[in-house]
Order: C-alpha cells, then structure tokens, then sequence
C-alpha cells in the first residue's frame, strides 16, 4: 500500500511542477501574441509574487530571456508586462520575479533528480540543518534588500533562488509521502477506491 500512495504523491508533485513552469514561460509568450489569457494567467500568479518590473526577467521576440530593466541597483516599482528594452525592441515579462522562477525550475529539476538519490516513496527528510543552509542565502539577499542595504541583481536571485529551490522537494516529497500514509492508513478503503 505504501509504495503506491506516494508514487502517486511524487508524480502529483512533479505534475505540479510542471504545469507551474510551463505556466511561467507559456504566460510571456501569449502576451507577446495578444492572447486574452495572458491577463489572466499574470493575475493567476499575483497573489504568489510581486511581479515588479525591475527585480524581473522578460522574454523578447527571439525567445532570449534577458533582464525587464537594467540591473544598476534602482528598485522600480512598475508593474509593466511588456517592457520597452534599451534597445528600443519590446520585451513580455515572466509573470513571477527572477528569484521565483529559479525556485519553481529547481525545485522541478531536484524533483526530477530525488529518484537517482533516494527512494521516491521515503519519509525520510534529510537533516534540516542542510535546508536551513540551502535557505540562508537567500535570506540574506532578500533581507539586505528588505531593509535597504543595497538593491539586488537578477543574477543574484537567480544564483541564490536556485539554491533553495533545489532543496526544497527533498523536504517536501517525503511531507507529501507522510500526508499520503496518514490518510491511507485511515481510510485504507480509499486507497483500494483509487489504486485498484
């Protein structure tokens, strides 16, 4: 029984993941084209970031991803999906920040390696010392930032993003392995419902 709930629970993550990424560079390229539900996939996705300009990454017309704004240390607070480069070509911005975007593409890309590493169906997480490592980068950069020391770069959240973002499914997949255990083991007749 075990085996098959969270195989299940890995696949619903990596599926998850998936679809959220896509979502994040399928969103730029409908705007680029003027669909209507580019709109609604940026709004889609508000509540999950702040989506400024400045702290963004775009996606011009030869599908070459570049930064929304020059990285010279000045926060905008624009909120602009597209974007008038220096260059004088326009530019659809990603609808979740640089630091974002890291995070969702590694934690699919450490998803994706956890089976060369450890059993998909352990519940076993790793040391949490090693994820609060994983996280404190960030949370310099983004405190520092915070608080007005300096304003950060996309390379940087980009560097610093993926580094939390790669830890974070060998915590989450093994949380997800637990919920699914719990529930199975108190509903065992769901499981022969959903897993015949």
């Amino acid at each position: 029984m075990k085996s098959k709930g969270t195989l299940y629970a890995y696949v619903a993550y990596m599926l998850c993941m998936l679809l959220l990424n896509a979502l994040i560079f399928v969103t730029p390229v409908l705007q680029m084209h003027q669909n209507p539900f580019a709109g609604a996939f940026y709004e889609g996705l508000r509540p999950f970031c702040h989506q400024l300009t400045s702290r963004s990454l775009c996606l011009t017309p030869s599908y070459s991803i570049v930064d929304c704004m020059p990285q010279d240390g000045t926060l905008s607070y624009s909120h602009e999906n597209v974007v008038l480069l220096e260059d004088g070509s326009y530019a659809y911005k990603l609808p979740v920040c640089a630091r974002d975007v890291a995070i969702y593409l590694a934690m699919l890309l450490g998803g994706a390696i956890l089976p060369f590493v450890r059993k998909v169906q352990s519940t076993q997480m790793p040391n949490k010392w090693l994820l609060a490592i994983a996280l404190v980068p960030m949370a310099i950069d983004g405190t520092a930032q915070l608080v007005g020391l300096y304003e950060s770069t996309n390379m940087l959240r980009l560097i610093t993003g993926s580094i939390a973002g790669f830890a974070l499914p060998f915590y989450i997949i093994p949380m997800l392995n637990m919920a699914a255990d719990n529930i199975f083991s108190h509903f065992p007749s769901l499981h022969k419902i959903l897993f015949k």
